[in-house]
């Protein structure tokens, strides 16, 4: 068999990190090493994000856009 690809590689963090997780006590830290097994992920502009979230919200809310309040 050959290499796994990057997805089973994630798959197999994933499983083994949450095996982890739920053998570790109430509070104890669960460390592991990442390496490049989110390499490949979306990197988002947390900031970017926010403000588009509280954006919707006011749409949502009826209030439409912020001037200053």
């Amino acid at each position: 068999m050959g290499r796994p690809t990057k997805e089973q590689d994630r798959a197999l963090f994933m499983a083994e990190f949450l095996r982890r997780l739920r053998a570790a006590a109430p509070g104890q830290r669960v460390y592991m090493r990442v390496g490049d097994v989110f390499k490949d992920a979306d990197v988002v502009d947390l900031d970017a994000w926010q403000a588009a979230r509280r954006t919707d919200a006011r749409r949502k809310d009826g209030r439409g856009t912020d001037h200053g309040e």
